[in-house]
């Protein structure tokens, strides 16, 4: 019955695609939309209290599933789908899913129910580890989900937006990274953009994973909303031991550094080092006593079937995600005021859209100028089997740009180019013919950055970085290295 209603209502909108209108960067009138959205989880007091989402059209709300997880779907003005996902609620089985936060590997299987097996990868990286209770959490919601999603690009719908506010948020990035990866695997079709906003989310993971998902999603398609003042993204607590360390390191030779020292030497620096590590690997364990096993206890009750997984020797809980900082100052103290008995003052919607409100347009909005003035240099480039810095041992390519006019100069790396782009908004191409001088150049690097560049039909600009874009696809990623 669900999926019926659901194809209807798709159906209903199929005929009203539009191209493609979800643009890279942090939009403020975008995030306080999928917020208004978000609020609409909440009880009939609570989101009667907040502005009503206007513009958006409800098509689908989830059974609850899991550790009572659920999301809903809705169809925003632009006829873009947001998949919205619920954040902890006041049953105690809501809760089990935060306190569940030993780690588990961010790529493998879990056993969820008696005929649910749950293969999933949210990065590739074998050190990378994720919260168990949220990929509990999102294993159940990908189970309902992935039919509509496959449903919604039948119909044409080749843009969603991904948001989640708290516990949401926190599944939100364990989603993403699940979708994203399904698309590398080439298990979903690759030409849908996910954009995602993950608001008042705890952290997910560990930094193997954060560095996986960052370079996944850091052409503005993902970003991590906090206000200065809650604490639930300081959470969950973290415990960094020297095996949380990239493996080319000064700690991973201590102990043999140590035994070369003569006898009095020694015991002082084993006694100074035991008192600087065991304290933290106490702590893991006891992370996996208390938030691991001891709580599978009463998810096995409340899911029969599930199989409690082995956990990763990790708990370097990071912030994830490309941060948007609300910064709470006297005014916000003054309209919200610090108790003690409340504390998710800071936490609930009503916060977080005071906030928003008192940030400024993003640079990336629709409505605001960017500049492209300066010396750009190459950083990456898409597609190439040979590694970048063998294209370009001795001279990376460059372009010129100038808010002024059209008109550009650069470097391919070994000769010069000059030219006219045509720059409207954020698009801009490149000509197919252009001034060049004629040295003879060794290696592809040449062919590679002018047939690459003759392909740019966008552009997105994030700081200091420019990326050039073929649609939605990143080709080109420059850093300015003067103005």
């Amino acid at each position: 019955m669900y999926r019926i209603l659901f194809l209807f209502l798709v159906a209903l909108s199929s005929n009203l695609v539009s191209a493609q209108s979800l643009k890279p960067g942090f939009d403020k009138e975008e995030y306080i939309g999928l917020m208004k959205v978000s609020s609409q989880f909440g009880d009939s007091a609570y989101a009667a209290k907040l502005p009503p989402p206007k513009g958006f059209r409800f098509v689908y709300r989830s059974p609850a599933v899991g550790l009572v997880n659920m999301y809903d779907i809705y169809m925003s003005d632009k006829n873009i789908p947001i998949i919205s996902i619920r954040g902890t609620i006041g049953d105690p089985i809501s809760w089990m899913a935060n306190f569940y936060a030993a780690m588990v590997p961010a790529r493998g299987e879990i056993q969820l129910s008696k005929d649910y097996r749950f293969k999933y990868q949210m990065a590739e990286n074998p050190r990378a580890a994720i919260h168990v209770g949220w990929l509990v959490s999102t294993g159940f919601l990908v189970k309902d989900m992935m039919p509509k999603i496959d449903s919604l690009y039948k119909a044409g719908h080749k843009e969603m937006l991904i948001m989640g506010h708290s516990q949401g948020g926190a599944i939100g990035f364990l989603l993403t990274a699940y979708l994203l990866n399904l698309q590398k695997q080439q298990l979903l079709a690759p030409d849908i953009r996910f954009k995602t906003y993950c608001s008042a989310g705890p952290k997910p993971g560990n930094l193997y994973f954060a560095h996986e998902y960052e370079a996944l999603t850091q052409f503005g398609w993902a970003y991590n909303v906090v206000n200065s003042a809650d604490w639930v993204p300081e959470s969950p607590v973290t415990i960094q031991t020297e095996g949380d360390f990239n493996q080319l390191n000064p700690f991973a030779d201590a102990k043999p550094f140590i035994r070369k020292q003569g006898l009095f030497k020694r015991l002082g620096l084993s006694y100074a080092y035991g008192r600087l590590t065991k304290p933290n690997r106490k702590g893991v364990k006891n992370y996996q006593k208390f938030l691991g096993r001891y709580v599978a206890k009463s998810i096995r009750k409340h899911l029969p079937g599930f199989v409690e997984p082995a956990y990763s020797w990790s708990n370097d809980y990071v912030r994830t995600g490309n941060q948007i900082t609300l910064l709470a100052d006297e005014d916000y103290f003054k309209a919200f005021p610090q108790d003690t008995k409340n504390v998710f003052t800071n936490h609930l919607h009503p916060a977080y859209l005071y906030l928003i409100n008192q940030y400024p347009k993003s640079v990336m909005s629709k409505n605001s100028k960017v500049s492209l003035n300066g010396k750009w240099e190459l950083r990456f480039l898409v597609n190439q089997k040979t590694p970048f810095a063998e294209l370009y041992p001795d001279r990376k390519p460059f372009l010129n740009l100038s808010d002024e006019n059209t008109k550009f100069n650069g470097n391919t790396g070994c000769n010069t180019i000059n030219g006219n782009a045509v720059i409207e908004g954020n698009r801009i191409n490149f000509p197919e013919a252009m001034a060049m001088t004629r040295m003879m150049c060794p290696g592809e690097g040449e062919n590679a950055f002018l047939s690459t560049l003759k392909k740019v039909n966008g552009y997105s600009l994030n700081g200091e970085t420019l990326t050039l874009l073929m649609g939605d696809i990143a080709l080109m990623r420059f850093e300015r290295v003067w103005l």
